[in-house]
């Protein structure tokens, strides 16, 4: 890198200099994340940036490792940066979008994907990522279809079939519920929404015992989600189990505390 630096400091126009800048400061980025220091990661890519300001590439993936390391302000101005230079670019879309639903930004979420999925409709990631993007604006029926597209596209997965579980829960048909966390759990046992979920359908059936054997299991493999430890702490009530139904209703109370209410935290495939 310094070699390439010096070149572009004596020619800042030269394509071969700047073409070398580049293709190093990848190569020692990814040997800096392969050993797990995503810091070096992070100051290689931007040192790379200083040296070529509008390279896209390194603009990308400078915006990828941010969000990797959950500096989410310094990922969205980089890759909006990278937009503006090559704003058709599906991959600066597509990690915008993640970058923006991890924000919270649905709506411009929602652009972006539906901007990257006129390129790629193929992409089953992407269309599970709109559907969260629809979900989390109450379009519940986009969200509905984007999910089905992407079991469609790609059917051994886990996530969409979560939120379809999450939908049909919520619109109280628990026969759909039932059946969709029961994929999930088919492909990934310890998976805590859909384990949760289970443990509330069984509540509503005021089968406790099964209940609690679901919820039980759900806060051991996700000890941080707070709607498995409310519900348990229901369930241990309904049982006659008072001092643990208190325990874990407290906890939940704390765990709702400190994630500022956000009990259903957004997952992106």
């Amino acid at each position: 890198m310094s070699s390439c630096e010096a070149d572009l400091h004596a020619d800042p126009t030269s394509k071969a200099a700047q073409i070398c800048e580049r293709e190093a400061t990848v190569a020692l980025a990814l040997q800096q994340r392969n050993r797990g220091d995503a810091q070096a990661c992070l100051d290689t890519l931007e040192r790379g940036r200083r040296a070529i300001p509008g390279d896209v590439v390194l603009l990308l993936d400078l915006g990828i490792q941010a969000q990797t390391m959950h500096h989410l302000q310094r990922a969205a101005d980089v890759l909006q940066q990278a937009l503006l230079l090559e704003p058709d670019n599906g991959k600066v879309l597509y990690a915008l979008a993640r970058v923006e639903t991890d924000r919270q930004l649905f709506a411009s979420a929602e652009t972006h994907y539906l901007k990257y999925l006129r390129q790629q409709p193929s992409d089953a990631t992407a269309h599970y990522g709109l559907g969260r993007a629809y979900q989390m604006q109450q379009k519940v029926e986009e969200a509905l279809l984007e999910f089905r597209r992407s079991i469609d596209l790609m059917p051994v997965q886990t996530e969409a079939y979560y939120q379809l579980g999450e939908i049909a829960l919520d619109a109280g048909d628990d026969a759909l519920g039932s059946a969709m966390f029961a994929k999930v759990l088919e492909r990934m046992a310890t998976h805590g929404g859909a384990l949760t979920g289970m443990g509330i359908l069984n509540y509503r059936r005021k089968d406790f015992a099964a209940a609690q054997q679901y919820l039980a299991q759900a806060v051991a493999d996700a000890p941080t989600y707070q709607p498995a430890h409310y519900y348990l702490g229901l369930t241990d009530a309904r049982l006659g189990l008072k001092d643990a139904s208190q325990k874990e209703l407290a906890l939940a109370v704390e765990l709702a505390d400190e994630q500022q209410g956000k009990g259903r935290p957004v997952a992106v495939q």
